[in-house]
């Protein structure tokens, strides 16, 4: 009976994971966007979001603000502001739900050089979230397929694995996740840190499972090492997000 209330309560816990934003933006991982939909009921929930991202020649500021609808929908914005400023408008649709399974598909449009160039690109992409199991520990997989529509690409084909699972469970009591995403697509076409061009990308984080603030508040923080198998273009990354999610 114990082992089944901690269970459900980690579940729980599990559930408002998503109440943080990736580096774009969107609900996700670490720049992987999930197929799951920051909880909102009745009203919309409002999330926003603050990422530090730097390496020994520069930082990046990353603010976003997002809005969720009825579990299934969230449009997002994110100004990525380095040497340029790029701006990110994320839309997804979470258009089934079995089980612990979701189903998604979504676009991130971006608009690179605001003061520059303007340089435009688009990713579509589909994505399915459903529960897993590492080393007997419950965790979450997501698989995401997508598209770029941009010029001078190595390929537009977008794939990425990302993973979520406790973090020493016992010492932190369910209260920390360890983030794991790979695959061939970041959190931009032209992102401030690594080479979206080279189409290969690993990135690992910790992240403090949101918690209640004051009633419907909730506050996640962040520890990201992107990039971490380039030569070039590796970088860490803190990030704080505060969700506002009316009852």
């Amino acid at each position: 009976m114990k082992r089944l209330l901690l269970i459900t309560l980690f579940c729980f816990s599990f559930s408002m994971l998503w109440a943080q934003t990736n580096l774009n933006g969107s609900t996700g991982y670490l720049v992987v966007s999930s197929a799951e939909i920051t909880k909102s009921t009745n009203s919309p929930a409002v999330t926003t979001a603050y990422s530090a991202t730097f390496s020994k020649e520069k930082v990046a500021h990353i603010p976003s603000v997002l809005l969720s609808f009825k579990d299934t929908f969230e449009t997002s914005l994110a100004v990525d502001i380095a040497q340029d400023t790029d701006l990110l408008v994320n839309a997804k649709w979470r258009f089934a739900q079995k089980g612990t399974t979701s189903f998604a598909v979504g676009l991130l449009g971006q608009i690179s050089s605001v003061s520059l160039g303007n340089q435009a690109a688009l990713q579509i992409y589909a994505a399915s979230t459903f529960e897993s199991s590492i080393m007997d520990r419950p965790s979450k997989t997501t698989i995401l397929l997508g598209y770029s529509v941009q010029k001078e690409m190595n390929s537009n084909i977008n794939f990425a694995l990302a993973f979520q699972t406790p973090f020493f469970a016992d010492t932190f009591h369910d209260k920390v996740v360890f983030l794991l995403d790979f695959g061939n697509v970041s959190y931009s076409a032209t992102p401030s840190f690594s080479d979206a061009d080279d189409r290969g990308l690993v990135n690992v984080g910790l992240r403090l499972i949101p918690f209640e603030l004051v009633k419907s508040v909730h506050l996640g923080l962040e520890l990201r090492a992107l990039d971490l198998f380039d030569h070039e273009g590796r970088a860490l990354s803190l990030g704080a997000a505060i969700s506002f999610q009316p009852n």
